[in-house]
């Protein structure tokens, strides 16, 4: 980060760059960070936040720095290349008076092929005084000739101990259990803050009792899960994905004996009771579903679909008849 500190404050900013990291581990902040610290009026590096560009930005009402993202009305949840064409267009006017023109992409995945591909020229030759951040959390899934065109700046985990200082920061309560569910990510503290822990103690619950039940109760908890509009059920999808996934990892924990505290801690009856049926083999069986069910989901399998596929795979690892 302090190179980028000191590229902003030398006017030296990459014409690309792309910020990639897991969901929640601070990508689009640091994004917006650059866009402040490479156009603050009072310091140049370290953005102000108080001037007027400073506040124009950090409301999104500065004309300098665009934003591409996936419209919320959107049913694809991908960015077309229509969209991608006008922010090129937009690119190639006179700046409105910030020092640097920002174009931030976020997701840079959500972009269809034909956008990616019209972007290429662009990220290669930007015009004077505009930089692009291309924002992903699956850098893979991008062209190998749009990554070739950027800096890559990777985020890693944040430590526990500063996340929880970051939440008691912020006010908010449970900040040492929730640093610990973050797995590095702050982003992910701040959605389980509130009554986010709750709903995802009684997500929890309903899973465990639907994987002790019969499979009639397995294809009723994928149809509660999948209830409403996709935009709605995808978020409830990924969490419970994301309860998996941690109580995967207490499994293995558990299963080799570790010190590491459990992130389900507070359902340790449950953890002894998968890892008896999982560890070690139906640990990766699992795993492997869960990732399915992501693949189902970004080429657009019908959610029920997706859950009923990952539910069956779990009992079968479980040996659940």
């Amino acid at each position: 980060m302090t190179r980028l500190w000191d590229a902003m404050a030398k006017d030296r900013l990459h014409h690309a760059y792309l910020f990639e990291g897991p969901r929640g581990v601070g990508k689009r902040t640091l994004a917006d960070l650059v866009a402040l610290g490479a156009n603050c009026e009072a310091s140049a590096g370290r953005p102000c936040g108080t001037c007027g560009t400073c506040r124009a930005i950090a409301a999104g009402t500065h004309p300098d720095v665009i934003h591409v993202e996936v419209a919320a009305d959107r049913a694809s949840k991908t960015i077309p290349v229509d969209a991608i064409r006008e922010v090129i267009r937009q690119a190639g006017y006179r700046r409105y008076g910030a020092r640097r023109r920002v174009v931030v992409v976020d997701p840079a995945e959500a972009m269809q092929e034909g956008a990616a591909n019209a972007l290429l020229k662009t990220l290669e030759e930007p015009p004077e005084g505009t930089g692009f951040i291309l924002v992903t959390h699956n850098a893979g899934a991008l062209l190998p000739t749009i990554r070739s065109r950027c800096q890559r700046v990777r985020l890693g985990a944040v430590p526990v101990p500063v996340i929880e200082s970051w939440l008691h920061r912020k006010g908010v309560e449970d900040a040492a259990v929730l640093a610990r569910l973050a797995l590095g990510c702050p982003g992910r503290a701040l959605e389980l803050s509130g009554d986010g822990l709750a709903k995802r103690a009684a997500l929890r619950a309903d899973l465990m009792a639907t994987l002790r039940g019969t499979i009639d109760d397995t294809f009723a908890f994928s149809q509660q899960v999948c209830k409403g509009a996709r935009a709605d059920y995808i978020r409830t999808i990924d969490t419970l994905l994301g309860i998996l996934e941690d109580l995967l990892r207490d499994v293995v924990v558990v299963g080799t004996g570790g010190r590491a505290e459990l992130l389900n801690a507070d359902a340790r009856a449950d953890v002894d009771a998968l890892a008896r049926r999982l560890y070690p083999d139906g640990v990766e069986r699992c795993a492997q579903a869960v990732q399915l069910c992501r693949d189902d989901l970004a080429v657009y399998v019908s959610g029920r679909l997706a859950v009923d596929a990952l539910l069956c795979r779990v009992r079968q690892a479980l040996a659940v008849r």
